[in-house]
């Protein structure tokens, strides 16, 4: 008896996949330790600091030069772009005879320079901890660049003390 189902027609048995080598950690750190050697020499010992904590701050140093030549770069091409596609924007509402608003043209204007930052950041972060990942072995973000997000306004639950205090303060106001 010869059963047709037509959902096990397409399938494929993969070939097993190479298993990474037990010393590929080594094998990584080895590697880190000769890009570090080739890019900064070889480092000595300053003031009771081992050689892997001045490398750490050499690829530091180095990346935040990195970083920063990246995040002008970046800005200053993205400033560019986003100029010239608000002119041509102006020109063809100029040309199909709409008017522009002085103040809609300048959140035009200051909307596309926040991209364009927000880009320039985005970009010379991930260069930083690259750079960092590439000589360190971790990953590391800038010192400089602040990643904080505002705490919610609403509260994570209805059983805290201070919802329940707030409750009792609004029922005792008459609320």
């Amino acid at each position: 008896m010869k059963i047709n189902w037509s959902k096990f027609v397409g399938i494929k048995k993969l070939p097993a996949q190479k298993s990474p080598s037990r010393f590929s950690a080594i094998e990584s750190e080895a590697s880190r330790k000769a890009k570090m050697r080739s890019k900064f020499g070889d480092l000595p010992e300053y003031m009771g600091l081992s050689q892997r904590s001045v490398g750490e701050l050499a690829a530091e140093s180095y990346a935040m030069r990195a970083e920063n030549k990246m995040f002008f770069k970046t800005l200053r091409n993205e400033l560019k772009a986003s100029r010239s596609r608000t002119a041509g924007g102006v020109k063809s509402m100029k040309s199909a005879g709409k008017a522009i608003k002085p103040r809609s043209l300048k959140v035009a204007k200051s909307k596309g320079a926040m991209k364009a930052y927000k880009s320039a950041e985005s970009k010379s972060k991930k260069a930083f901890s690259t750079i960092m990942e590439r000589y360190t072995g971790r990953s590391k973000g800038s010192t400089f660049k602040k990643s904080v997000e505002l705490p919610s306004n609403k509260p994570y639950s209805l059983d805290t003390r201070e919802v329940q205090y707030l409750k009792k303060i609004k029922r005792d106001w008459g609320y």
